[in-house]
């Protein structure tokens, strides 16, 4: 299956970061993965555009972020799904016009996938939505102290060289 994947592709941020995280995991599932920003593209116009001329056609798309992302999915031609956060539940939401097109995405999505059951819940309940497949997918790692980890012995066997601390004498230690 060949998917285009639309995200906002600033280096460095946690859009970025997460785009590449699904796209390597649905490469490593065996599919193509066509990673786009979404900032190179003005409307889903330029989208089916894309989608005509390449060589070889999409099967699918996906989208972070309903209106950012999802907006340029509405006219694709292909199934599509968008993944939703902070962004669009906490701030896009607010506006009339981007709340209405976040329907409008919503509406025509195959899927959707929400990081917190917190941030689905708040779809219900800000969103007219009608979508009944709304997954919640956890954005990052959750770990767990460990009473016996010491980050000594971990620094040491990972040779991490470490800075000597200095005692309150000024000495090294």
């Amino acid at each position: 299956m060949r998917i285009l994947f639309l995200a906002c592709l600033s280096p460095k941020t946690g859009n970025c970061t997460t785009a590449e995280r699904i796209r390597d995991h649905i490469e490593s599932a065996g599919h193509v993965c066509v990673l786009r920003d979404t900032r190179e593209f003005s409307s889903a116009s330029e989208i089916t555009l894309l989608m005509s001329q390449d060589r070889e056609p999409f099967d699918a798309a996906l989208a972070i972020h309903l209106f950012k992302g999802g907006r340029l999915l509405l006219d694709a031609g292909v199934p599509f799904g968008v993944v939703f956060g902070g962004t669009d539940i906490n701030e896009d939401v607010k506006d009339g016009h981007k709340r209405s097109v976040m329907e409008e995405v919503l509406h025509r999505a195959r899927f959707a996938v929400a990081f917190t059951e917190e941030m689905k819940q708040k779809a219900k309940t800000y969103l007219d939505c009608d979508i009944t497949e709304v997954y919640v997918q956890a954005q990052g790692i959750e770990t767990r102290p460990s009473c016996d980890f010491s980050w000594n012995d971990f620094l040491h066997t990972s040779v991490i060289k470490q800075k000597r601390q200095v005692n309150e004498q000024g000495g090294r230690k």
